[in-house]
């Protein structure tokens, strides 16, 4: 038996932003159906418990040694962190000098870019020198190889999709109640060569195409969603917007992605992402400029017999190469050294 000890947010305390396809628990999903055992550690409850919703130092603190005393308990091969900010770098030395042959992995699903999210790359950085891996969602040479240090692995990591979250099938709806989704919140948002709030975009879109039926949430704390309701809201549309705070980081994207086809809604994105080299435009509705996403838009409201068959496409494609239990052996092969990347249809380990 290999115990892998998950250490993410599951939100089980907190219930803000408590989404069900979150990708900690497809992690701890792909793990399970690969044959782990798996015990999965939400460090931020777990501080949230030990400080009594007062003293967030103190509960951090506690929380800390209580992680040292669990492994001690439970004795695991491995760690994977999943944004685990409240884990002290300290806390992570101490678990490898008590444990010799324990392997470490941490993940990160943010958008790297330094001039924008300074924050993002020090929470990473803050872990390199106890961490063996390193994985994050762009697979970008240069933004990546930042991360790396002697001895360590830095590589590019898929956002899951999970054939027991993500369920809705939207490919196969001729009719739904709308057109186009669009779920965000209302940052900064990069259309076509400008800066927008997903606002913004969404009015341009409204203007632009005033007959088309579009589903908007999150940009507000009155129409922000979470839990059954989020993934409710995938059987609404027929056609998902993909749009991140940057469009032009190569392989980068939010988990969104994973939501709009995993749930079998026809993905529109900016071709600029260079998730055209895993896809073609029988699978995604790839656009390089605003004119071309309303016209994609467009033409696939008056065709929705085209829209839902390269949603078909994309859904099963994407289900193929980024489904949870090939996300999980990829950590799990990097993690047991038992690498090799021709297993992958994806780029892996670039550093």
């Amino acid at each position: 038996m290999t115990t892998i000890l998950h250490i993410g947010q599951f939100n089980k305390l907190r219930l803000k932003r408590c989404f069900l396809n979150q990708i900690a628990p497809k992690i701890s999903n792909g793990l399970i159906r690969n044959g782990y055992q798996v015990l999965n550690y939400d460090d931020r409850d777990m501080a949230r418990l030990f400080g009594l919703g007062v003293s967030k130092k103190w509960g951090i603190w506690r929380m800390n040694r209580h992680l040292i005393n669990y492994c001690q308990k439970v004795l695991p091969d491995a760690i994977i962190l999943g944004h685990a900010d409240t884990v002290y770098s300290e806390t992570l030395a101490e678990l490898r000098e008590r444990f010799p042959q324990l392997r470490i992995l941490q993940y990160n699903v943010d958008w790297i870019d330094p001039s924008y999210e300074v924050g993002n790359v020090q929470r990473i950085q803050s872990k390199l020198d106890v961490v063996d891996i390193t994985l994050v969602t762009t697979g970008d040479k240069k933004l990546l190889r930042q991360f790396k240090r002697a001895g360590n692995i830095v590589g590019f990591l898929p956002n899951p999709t999970d054939y027991s979250i993500e369920t809705a099938n939207m490919y196969e709806v001729k009719e739904p109640t709308a057109d186009l989704m669009y779920c965000a919140g209302n940052g900064t948002r990069q259309f076509g060569e400008e800066e927008l709030s997903a606002q913004e975009v969404v009015q341009r879109i409204q203007k632009k195409l005033p007959n088309i039926k579009l589903f908007a949430a999150g940009m507000t704390p009155e129409c922000t969603f979470a839990g059954a309701v989020y993934q409710n809201a995938f059987k609404q549309a027929g056609m998902g917007l993909n749009l991140s705070r940057r469009n032009d980081i190569f392989l980068y994207s939010s988990d969104r992605m994973a939501h709009i086809m995993g749930n079998g809604q026809l993905c529109l994105m900016d071709r600029r992402s260079g998730y055209d080299q895993l896809f073609d435009d029988n699978e995604i509705g790839f656009y390089s400029s605003p004119e071309e996403l309303y016209s994609l838009i467009e033409k696939f409201k008056k065709m929705p017999s085209l829209r839902q068959r390269i949603a078909r496409n994309g859904t099963k494609k994407y289900r193929s190469l980024f489904n949870e239990q090939v996300v999980a052996r990829y950590m799990t092969d990097l993690l047991f050294q038992e690498f090799k990347a021709e297993k992958y249809a994806f780029p892996t380990v670039v550093a």
